[in-house]
């Protein structure tokens, strides 16, 4: 009798412990999509770090960009697909969640290892291979380095909704949840790295920070399923057989491979829409990226929200087809208004994006009939997501782009979009239903209106330059407007910044490292601009490689030059495009001068490629035995300055600093050997028939005789050797690692404009404080509803 109620008091205290446990891992599985925020965070942090270290390898061309996230993207799909078929069948998938977080940051780790590999190897094959090939081993190259980790961080996905979702109305609410949550840590990494991260502590510290997210989520999961076991679970059920898929969820999966695709592409779009007059900004590629995910973040979270989860086929066609025509707002208000209305059109962004995310926990909801088949849902349905999102971000960069322009490639994939969405509102609305199928109708006509109206389509800067003689192209590189009629009118606009004009400083920059080299029969022309340095080169007689990154800028050199094609086609001549940065890398080729004029502003996304300790050094081998490398800087803030001089100074055991024309700028000049400028060799390079009359074309500097060139060249000597090392003084360098002028915001490098990227800074980042605001208060508020019951 004792016994037995002995065994009745210790079942009970079994089942009250049972109770008490199953309270506190529901109270501990209400934190495992925390985990999946510091997950999203660290994998934002990833692909801005990784994408940087690859475009030094592969070069900063639309190819290797698009090269590097293709191979990003497409490791994640592939991932999300094995997460998928194993993650029904795990019987505790929050441990393998913790292994997987784990994984991922030990592999990061090694990332370092793998670039230095990959480089090596693609050196030797752009040395030996044709381009069609050196091409494919470049993706080849960039998913076996990739593949691995983003594999890793797509399972975890599927592998968190097979914990959390353990009945079929839960399907929903939990991927809306978890999707938001990884989002919205996806908006804190990607605004910590751009605005903070980098510019502070460099690259690799910064893939230190996203280490340490993955470790934590990582060690944070296997921790909570230790302490709870097979009951932090819960209930949970069985996995079924694998129904073949009916003809409703391939539709879904082609619907979300479209939404995916045209979202993508809108990205793309924006930000090349909303560069002009910028000046290129990283700041700006960060906003956009930022804005996008906070919309996605907040409609997956709005979606949680809704107490009426009926997912109806209408309602997400209904969705996609406004957030088509919504497309189209911010392309309106930035090509009408530029800069000035740059944050307005970045926030603009919002509702479409929120549409977005509110439509794939929606979509997923649609395509699951059940909570077993919830992992694998959720598996595919990203999977055709990430699929649609590779071929926009493809088919956007080299097809859409050069063909049609950015303003008719917006309009074109709206028109897929809404025609998609318009087709699904009208199929499955109730018959006397007329709102879903009208917003479908109204998105496709308000497409078709904005596409037959040209004025509509016209960027800011065609706008501006509205009157001259003037001609606008687009290619897969940057929007290129060029102006024509008297030579001081003439100018050329890379993004809608003006970067150069017909000037005298562009022609010393070819005739002032030929007078300290007068030996010299080549040259290396990095940044093709007008042609003036290229063509200058040529009347001195060398033979001159001209590189530049954007396949349009030689092509339009006639409309500054009418003599161009002499200068083209000259036997003298060769123009490659590519990335000045990687040719100096990998070509094998020494030049006795090289010349470089990046473009301005100093600032501009991409322009500290060529800027860097590692670059000069690159450059330096680049050279004959005495060669001269020459730059030009326009005028700067002392700071500036000195950071640059004091880098430039690293690489070269001699070195002189000589202003330019009005001291609007100063030559820096480079060399492993002395640098002098002796009389003789001025008035020889300075005082031919050709060179006289090649620089009295300078429409903005008067004409000089040779006695006069020889006194300004020997007056304008600035700094030489021991006085660039006095002047410019002991302090830290620009590197690949720490591109400070790029991330300029803490520095305050940045001109004028700074002003404007930090009003932009602090939009993007109250966005970010309101959403994460709305994200706690309702956290707050389900735990008191939960205390409550």
């Amino acid at each position: 009798m004792v016994r037995q109620a002995r065994d009745a008091r210790t079942a009970s205290g079994s089942r009250r412990l049972a109770a008490g446990t199953g309270l506190w891992a529901a109270r501990f599985d209400s934190w495992v999509p925390v985990l999946f925020l510091a997950s999203g965070a660290a994998g934002l942090i990833y692909q801005v770090v990784w994408t940087q270290e690859l475009v030094l390898i592969f070069g900063d061309t639309t190819l290797a960009i698009v090269t590097t996230v293709t191979a990003f993207l497409a490791g994640l799909g592939i991932g999300s697909l094995v997460g998928a078929a194993v993650g029904a069948r795990l019987r505790r998938p929050l441990a393998v969640y913790g292994l997987l977080e784990v994984a991922v940051g030990c592999l990061a780790l090694l990332m370092p290892l793998a670039f230095g590999v990959i480089a090596t190897v693609f050196r030797t094959a752009y040395l030996s291979l044709p381009p069609t090939e050196v091409a494919l081993i470049r993706f080849g190259l960039a998913f076996v380095a990739l593949a691995p980790v983003t594999m890793l961080m797509g399972m975890s996905l599927p592998v968190l909704t097979r914990h959390l979702v353990r009945e079929d109305p839960e399907v929903g609410e939990r991927i809306a949840r978890l999707y938001g949550l990884n989002t919205l840590g996806a908006v804190a990494g990607s605004v910590a790295s751009g605005y903070l991260l980098i510019g502070l502590i460099g690259l690799r510290e910064t893939t230190l920070v996203a280490v340490g997210l993955n470790l934590c989520a990582g060690g944070g999961a296997v921790l909570m399923s230790s302490a709870f076991g097979a009951a932090a679970a819960g209930p949970r059920p069985a996995a079924g057989p694998r129904p073949p898929l009916l003809g409703r969820q391939w539709l879904l999966l082609a619907v979300t491979f479209a939404s995916g695709l045209v979202s993508l592409a809108l990205e793309v779009l924006w930000t090349r829409m909303m560069l002009q007059r910028t000046g290129s900004s990283i700041y700006v590629f960060v906003a956009v990226v930022a804005v996008f995910l906070i919309g996605i973040a907040g409609g997956s979270l709005i979606y949680e929200q809704q107490r009426d989860r009926s997912p109806q086929m209408a309602t997400l066609g209904a969705l996609l087809a406004a957030a088509a025509g919504l497309a189209l707002v911010p392309m309106l208000v930035s090509n009408m208004f530029g800069p000035a209305s740059l944050s307005v059109a970045v926030v603009l962004i919002l509702p479409v994006t929120a549409i977005f995310g509110y439509t794939f926990p929606l979509t997923v909801r649609l395509f699951v009939g059940s909570a077993d088949q919830a992992s694998r849902g959720v598996g595919l349905v990203y999977a055709a997501n990430t699929a649609g999102c590779v071929a926009g971000t493809v088919l956007t960069g080299f097809v859409l782009i050069p063909a049609l322009g950015t303003s008719v490639s917006i309009i074109v994939v709206g028109l897929v979009l809404a025609i998609s969405g318009g087709a699904l509102a009208i199929g499955f609305a109730p018959r006397r239903e007329m709102l879903r199928p009208a917003v479908g109708l109204a998105a496709v006509a308000a497409l078709l209106v904005v596409f037959f109206i040209p004025a509509a389509r016209l960027t800011y800067v065609q706008r501006e330059v509205a009157g001259a003689p003037t001609a606008h192209y687009e290619d897969s590189v940057a929007s290129v407007d060029v102006t024509g009629g008297k030579a001081l009118n003439r100018n050329l606009f890379i993004n809608g910044e003006g970067i150069t004009k017909l000037t005298i400083i562009t022609k010393v920059l070819a005739y002032l490292p030929k007078a300290a080299r007068p030996d010299a029969t080549t040259m290396l022309n990095i940044c093709f601009g007008m042609g003036t340095t290229f063509r200058s080169s040529i009347i001195l007689g060398l033979h001159t490689t001209a590189v530049d990154l954007d396949p349009t800028v030689p092509s339009v050199m006639s409309w500054f030059y009418p003599d161009a094609s002499k200068y083209l086609h000259s036997r003298l001549s060769r123009i490659i495009i590519s990335d000045g940065r990687n040719y100096v890398r990998l070509s094998d080729k020494r030049y006795d001068l090289i010349t470089v004029d990046s473009p301005p502003p100093i600032w501009s996304a991409g322009a500290v490629v060529l800027l860097t300790q590692q670059f000069y050094q690159e450059a330096s081998q680049r050279l004959t035995p005495g060669g001269v490398l020459a730059t030009y800087l326009p005028l700067q803030k002392p700071q500036l300055e000195k950071l640059i001089l004091r880098t430039f100074r690293s690489a070269f055991r001699y070195m002189s600093v000589v202003y330019a024309a009005r001291h609007s700028g100063t030559y820096i000049l480079g060399s492993q050997a002395p640098i002098a400028f002796s009389q003789a060799a001025i008035r020889a390079v300075f005082g031919s028939p050709a060179a006289r009359a090649d620089l009295r074309g300078a429409p903005d500097y008067p004409a000089r005789s040779t006695a006069q060139w020889v006194s300004i060249n020997r007056g304008s000597v600035w700094l030489t050797d021991n006085q660039v090392d006095t002047y410019a003084g002991a302090g830290q360098l620009l590197t690949d690692d720490h591109p400070l002028t790029e991330y300029f915001m803490l520095d305050g490098f940045g001109d004028r404009r700074a002003l404007q990227v930090r009003q932009l800074c602090l939009v993007v980042t109250g966005l970010l404080v309101l959403l994460i605001t709305g994200a706690a208060v309702d956290s707050a508020s389900r735990k008191r509803t939960r205390s409550a019951t």
